[in-house]
C-alpha cells in the first residue's frame, strides 16, 4: 500500500455485514409488501417441440388463480436479448429447450399458484433435437434457429501457422472438454413487480444490470423506459448468470396484467433448466515448439455450445478467442471459435467469461510439451512467457503490467519446492501443479463501456455515494465507498451508498467482466474532484470571500485566516438553502485509437490485462481414483489493493469456485433424457471439499490508467485453478486428464492395470 494513502489499501469492515449475518438484509423474497401474487411459470418437458395448442381455462377456473397469461398477451415484442433478439418472454410456435417459460400462472397463494401451473394444458408435438455442437454443424441436424445453427464464428490468423508448425522439432495436438456449469448462487432468480396508479410500473430485481433489465421490461410491455423504475434489491450472489432479464420481464408482463404486485421466485430446478450457464466447449489444440522450448505456432478450433438461445453467446466466444493462447509469445497463430446453437438450456455470462475454458487447455498444453521435451513444466513457461513491449496474437501490444509474469513464476516456483516437500497420507500419491492465467478487463472495443456515478452532500455532512452497478455480494460498495473517502479525505464511515434505483440513479453499466473497481473507481475520482469544486464555490459565496482565497482539505474547507470548517456546516447551510452539493462524473474504459487494433469484430480486442499463477497440491488415492487438493498458493497482480479481506475473500472463493469446476459440477444431460437439475446430483465442494491451506499471495503493479493503480481480480483467482489441478493429477499419477469434472475411473482405472 502506498505510504500516502488513507483509506485504500485497508480492511475496512463491510457495512453490509452485520444485516447479511443477522439475516436482516432484505433479498426480494424479503421484501414486504401486502397484498403480493405469486407468479409460477409452466416450463416445457421437452428439448424441441412445436406447441400445437395451449388450454387455459382449467386453469383460470382454479380457486386463487388470477390470471393466466401465454405469449398471445404479450403487449410489446414478443422477444429480448443483450446482444440477439432471440429469446421468447414466453415461447410461441415451438420451445427450444427443456424449462423454457410457455405459460405464466398468477395467483393470490403459492398453493393455488402451482394447481394452476398443473391445470395448464400444453399439446406438444415432439421435434428431434441436437445437444453436441459439433453435430449440430452438420447438414442434416436439428434446426434451432431458421438461420442456422451457427451463431458466431470467429477466426483469427496472425503469421504463417503452417510454416510455424513446419518449424517446429515437437507438435503435439489434444482435445479437451470442459463442463455447463451453474451458477449456483444461494439465492435463486426473483423478481417483484407492482403496478402504480399512474401507469408506470416498479420492479424489484436481483440482478446485474438493473438499467438493461429496465430496457427489456420496456420493450416486452410496449412501454416507454421512463415509465418503469428498477430497484436493485440486495443480491445472493451471481457470478454472471443475472445478467438474463427473463425473470424481471414476466414479473413486469404479471403486473401489468393484473394491475397488482407480483413476485415471481425461481425453485433451484427452474435456476438449473433456465437461466444462464457457463459456457460448455470442445477444443482442439495443435501446438508446436522447438528442441530448446521456444514455442513457434499454436492452432486452435473450438466448439462452444451457447444452447437454445444467445444471450451473452457471442461476446463469450469472442473474448475465449482472445485468451487460447494464454499467457505466451507464440509467433504463429490460427484459432476459429465456433459459437453454436444447440436445444440445451442456454448459456451466457459467468465468471471468468470463456477464459476458464481457453485455460484449462493451454496451461495443460504446456505441461504436456514440458513433459515431451523433458523439460520443467515452469521452466517452459518462463522461456515464454510474455513481457512488456510483447504482442498477443490479437496485436495489442502487452504494457508494464506483464511485470508480473516473471514475478508469478518464481513465487510459483518457491510454492512447488516448499509443497513437494510434504509427504502423502497413507495409502495415497501426491503432487504439484502450477497453471499462469491471464484474465481481461472491459467489455471490448467499439462496445460502449461506461460508468457514470454521483456524489452528493447529505445535510448532515456524511457523503452519498450513488453507484449506478448493483453489488452483488462481492463488496463492489466497499471499496467504492473507500475510494470515495480516499479522493475527499474523509473517514470511510462518512460515505454511505444508496442502493441502485433507475429512477435516482445514473447509470453505472452491467456489473461484470472485472471492470467495476476500476470504472467506477476511476467515476468516483473524478466526481470527487468535481464535488470540492462545486463546493468551493459555495463556500465562497457563503462566506463571502474570494474563491481562490478558499482551499479544501480533508473534509473540510480552509479559510484564508486558517481556520477549518468542516463539510457538515456547509452541507447543512446549503440544504437550508435547497442547494444541491453533488457532481456526477462518467468515466469510459480507455481504447486508445492509436494503439487499438482495429482489424478484428465488434467486442475485440480486449486491451487491459491482469495476470495470476496458482501451485496446487493434490493427493490421489490410486484404488479410487479420488482426487483431494490439499494446498494452493494463489499468485495475483492486482495493482493496487483496495479491501485486502475483500481481494483475499475473492481469490480464495474463486478458488473454491475452480475446484468444483475442475472435479466435481457438470450439468449434463443423463441417459433419461433429463439434464441434472438439483443439488443432489449436480455437486458442489463444500467447506470439506476445499483445502486448509489457501495462500495469497497479492502484487501491487499499478495500473497506470486505474484509480490509485487498481486493476480487477474478480474473474483472475478462478481461472488457473482447473489446470492448476490437472496438471497436479499428472504429476501425482502420471495420467493426462483432457475432460473436466476429473472422473475417477479415468485415474483409478490406467492406475490399476
Amino acid at each position: 500500500m502506498s505510504a500516502e494513502l488513507k483509506t485504500v489499501g485497508k480492511a475496512e469492515l463491510r457495512k453490509d455485514a452485520w444485516d447479511k449475518v443477522t439475516g436482516r438484509a432484505a433479498y426480494v423474497d424479503d421484501l414486504p409488501r401486502e397484498g403480493v401474487l405469486v407468479g409460477a411459470v409452466v416450463r416445457s418437458p421437452h428439448h424441441h417441440a412445436r406447441i400445437v395448442a395451449i388450454e387455459t381455462a382449467a386453469a383460470r377456473d382454479v380457486p386463487g388463480v388470477v390470471a393466466v397469461l401465454t405469449a398471445a398477451d404479450v403487449p410489446g415484442s414478443k422477444t429480448f436479448g443483450p446482444l440477439v433478439q432471440d429469446q421468447p418472454a414466453l415461447a410461441f410456435d415451438v420451445v427450444r429447450h427443456m424449462g423454457e417459460p410457455v405459460a405464466l400462472v398468477i395467483a393470490q397463494s403459492k398453493e393455488a399458484a402451482r394447481r394452476g401451473v398443473a391445470a395448464v394444458q400444453v399439446t406438444y408435438e415432439p421435434l428431434p433435437a441436437v445437444h453436441d455442437p459439433v453435430a449440430a454443424l452438420e447438414p442434416d441436424a436439428p434446426r434451432v434457429h431458421a438461420g442456422g445453427n451457427l451463431l458466431t464464428r470467429y477466426e483469427i490468423n496472425e503469421g504463417d501457422v503452417a510454416a510455424g508448425l513446419a518449424a517446429a522439432d515437437v507438435v503435439i495436438e489434444a482435445t479437451f472438454q470442459v463442463p455447463r456449469i451453474s451458477p449456483a448462487y444461494m439465492e435463486p432468480e426473483s423478481s417483484m413487480a407492482r403496478w402504480n396508479d399512474d401507469g408506470t410500473l416498479t420492479v424489484w430485481v436481483s440482478s446485474q444490470k438493473p438499467f438493461e433489465d429496465r430496457h427489456a421490461i420496456a420493450s416486452v410491455l410496449g412501454l416507454p423506459e421512463e415509465a418503469v423504475q428498477v430497484c436493485s434489491a440486495v443480491i445472493g450472489g451471481a457470478f454472471g448468470g443475472k445478467e438474463d432479464s427473463g425473470l424481471p420481464v414476466l414479473a413486469a408482463l404479471g403486473a401489468w396484467a393484473t394491475h397488482k404486485t407480483v413476485r415471481l421466485v425461481n425453485n433451484r430446478h427452474e435456476s438449473f433448466l433456465a437461466h444462464p450457464k457457463r459456457h460448455p466447449a470442445r477444443l482442439h489444440y495443435t501446438l508446436g515448439a522447438t528442441r530448446e522450448g521456444e514455442l513457434t505456432a499454436l492452432k486452435v478450433v473450438v466448439h462452444m455450445d451457447t444452447g437454445a438461445y444467445a444471450s451473452y453467446g457471442p461476446a463469450v466466444g469472442g473474448l475465449l478467442t482472445e485468451m487460447l493462447a494464454g499467457s505466451y509469445r507464440i509467433p504463429h497463430v490460427h484459432v476459429e471459435t465456433n459459437v453454436v446453437y444447440t436445444h440445451s438450456p442456454f448459456s451466457g455470462a459467468m465468471r471468468g467469461f470463456g477464459s476458464p475454458q481457453a485455460h484449462f487447455a493451454i496451461e495443460s498444453m504446456m505441461d504436456m510439451l514440458a513433459h515431451e521435451l523433458s523439460l520443467d513444466p515452469l521452466e517452459l513457461r518462463r522461456r515464454n512467457v510474455l513481457r512488456p513491449g510483447d504482442r498477443l496474437f490479437t496485436r495489442v501490444a502487452l504494457d508494464r503490467t506483464a511485470d508480473s509474469l516473471p514475478l508469478i513464476l518464481d513465487h510459483l516456483a518457491a510454492a512447488r519446492e516448499r509443497l513437494a516437500q510434504k509427504p502423502p497420507a497413507p495409502g495415497r500419491v501426491a503432487g504439484v501443479g502450477i497453471a499462469l492465467g491471464m484474465q481481461s478487463m472491459g467489455l471490448g472495443y467499439r462496445v460502449p463501456d461506461d460508468s457514470t456515478n454521483r456524489l452528493a452532500l447529505a445535510p448532515d455532512g456524511t457523503v452519498l455515494l450513488y453507484i449506478g452497478s448493483p453489488d452483488l455480494g462481492q463488496g463492489l460498495a466497499t471499496v467504492a465507498e473507500q475510494i470515495a473517502a480516499e479522493a475527499l479525505g474523509v473517514p470511510y464511515q462518512a460515505v454511505r451508498t444508496v442502493d441502485v434505483d433507475t429512477r435516482v440513479s445514473p447509470n453505472g453499466g452491467v456489473t461484470c467482466a472485472s471492470r467495476m473497481t476500476y470504472l467506477i473507481g476511476n467515476s468516483v475520482v473524478l466526481a470527487a474532484q468535481q464535488l470540492i469544486v462545486t463546493l468551493l464555490d459555495y463556500a465562497a459565496r457563503s462566506l463571502n470571500v474570494p474563491r481562490d482565497a478558499l482551499r479544501y482539505e480533508d473534509g473540510a474547507v480552509i479559510t484564508p485566516a486558517g481556520e477549518r470548517v468542516p463539510l457538515a456546516e456547509f452541507a447543512s447551510r446549503a440544504a437550508d438553502e435547497d442547494v444541491a452539493l453533488m457532481a456526477e462524473a462518467t468515466f469510459s474504459f480507455p481504447y486508445p485509437e492509436e494503439s487499438t487494433p482495429k482489424h478484428l469484430p465488434v467486442g475485440m480486442p480486449h486491451v487491459k490485462l491482469v495476470f495470476g499463477g496458482q501451485a496446487v497440491r493434490v493427493e490421489v488415492d490410486p484404488e479410487l481414483g479420488t482426487v483431494t487438493v490439499t494446498d494452493v498458493v494463489a499468485v495475483h497482480d492486482v495493482g493496487q489493493v483496495v479491501n485486502r479481506a475483500g481481494v483475499e475473500g475473492q481469490i480464495e472463493g474463486a478458488v473454491a469456485m475452480g475446484i468444483g469446476y475442475a472435479l466435481y459440477e457438470s450439468m449434463r444431460l443423463k441417459a433419461n433424457g433429463q439434464w441434472v437439475d438439483s443439488f443432489t446430483e449436480y455437486l458442489l465442494p463444500t467447506a470439506e471439499d476445499v483445502p486448509p491451506h489457501i495462500e495469497s499471495i497479492i502484487l501491487e503493479i499499478p495500473e497506470a490508467s486505474g484509480p490509485y493503480g487498481v486493476k480487477g481480480v474478480g474473474e483472475m483467482g478462478l481461472v488457473p485453478v482447473a489446470p492448476a489441478i490437472a496438471n497436479a493429477v499428472f504429476q501425482a499419477t502420471g495420467v493426462r486428464v483432457q475432460a473436466i469434472p476429473i472422473a475417477p475411473e479415468v485415474i483409478a482405472q490406467p492406475l490399476g492395470e
